[in-house]
């Protein structure tokens, strides 16, 4: 059977975050031309007239749909965001508002994938939108901490069930509003607060542990997953996963560094998100340099790294 249904994609941000949504959108654009795709931003207000108009410069280059639908999150401020990358000032609410995508999403639309915005879609997504989706909730990655007996302890259920990364996400909208998955997150994230640490995160992988469908490694591919910290870790057919993983369709540079900053230089896939910025309205954004010491960052990334003379390596695996 010939199938051509679009490639629905819904995203959170915040102006922010907005150039990097932006870069993230174009890889999309880019890889799945043969197919109309619909991007749809959650914000929670405005973005910036230049944010709105490079948006809307990057949806005529490539003839598709970029919308925006407004998110109340006056209701999260009772729940204030945990985990690391809150102690960090990495996230923010809008990590929230995928929770809300059945209701603020048209109802003519069936299936999206919900992605992050540090993440490059380097290989069309055609065959992901064109499985069958009927009896799963979302269809999810593992996550690069899933054999943190600390997650399963905490959230109360069993290790087999796994702990998958909500970064990238599909989810098939009829199940969700047949079966409100929705408000079973609200009523998880109001009754169960104390045990969330990964926020939104936390409440999916509870809510969606029976009714969620693995899909491989490919299709969120978090530069973690090449970091000896977590790879010896790792089960052998997950190791065997990663390394015969030779050109990821989704790219997650889930780590704390990420491409636009200076001290990325070195890690995975730079030149991959380099390649989209370039090809993107935001083809002048320079690479972000640290709170501190502005100067010797500046020297190492554009003076010392591009010669290859490095003073440390990251510590990554050999595939």
């Amino acid at each position: 059977m010939v199938h051509n249904n679009p490639i629905n994609i819904v995203c959170a941000t915040d102006d922010n975050y907005a150039p990097y949504c932006g870069v993230m959108l174009t890889s999309v654009f880019e890889n799945n031309k043969e197919r109309d795709v619909h991007a749809f931003i959650l914000v929670d207000k405005p973005l910036s007239d230049d944010s709105l108009r490079k948006m809307a410069q990057l949806a005529r280059k490539y003839g598709q749909t970029i919308e925006y639908c407004r998110v109340d999150n006056s209701i999260f401020k009772k729940y204030p965001l945990r985990g690391f990358g809150a102690e960090r000032g990495q996230w923010s609410m809008v990590t929230y508002y995928r929770l809300f995508a059945e209701d603020l999403l048209p109802n003519d639309i069936k299936l999206v994938l919900y992605l992050d915005c540090d993440i490059i879609v380097d290989r069309s997504l055609y065959e992901l939108f064109d499985m069958d989706w009927s009896c799963f909730a979302a269809g999810v990655v593992t996550d690069m901490s899933y054999n943190n007996k600390e997650f399963y302890e905490r959230l109360q259920y069993d290790e087999i069930k796994g702990y998958f990364n909500a970064g990238v996400m599909l989810i098939n909208l009829e199940y969700w509003r047949e079966h409100s998955i929705g408000l079973q997150c609200m009523e998880y994230l109001q009754n169960h607060y104390d045990r969330i640490w990964n926020n939104d995160q936390d409440v999916l992988n509870v809510v969606l542990k029976d009714i969620k469908k693995t899909l491989p490694v490919s299709y969120n591919f978090q530069v973690q997953f090449l970091q000896t910290y977590f790879y010896p870790t790792y089960s052998e057919q997950m190791k065997k996963d990663i390394r015969t993983t030779y050109h990821p369709i989704i790219i997650h540079y889930a780590a704390e560094l990420k491409p636009w900053m200076a001290y990325y230089y070195s890690y995975p896939f730079y030149k991959t998100w380099q390649k989209y910025k370039k090809l993107s309205p935001w083809k002048d954004l320079a690479d972000q340099l640290p709170k501190t010491r502005k100067f010797v960052a500046w020297v190492k990334r554009y003076l010392i790294w591009p010669f290859g003379i490095w003073l440390k390596k990251p510590e990554l695996i050999n595939i």
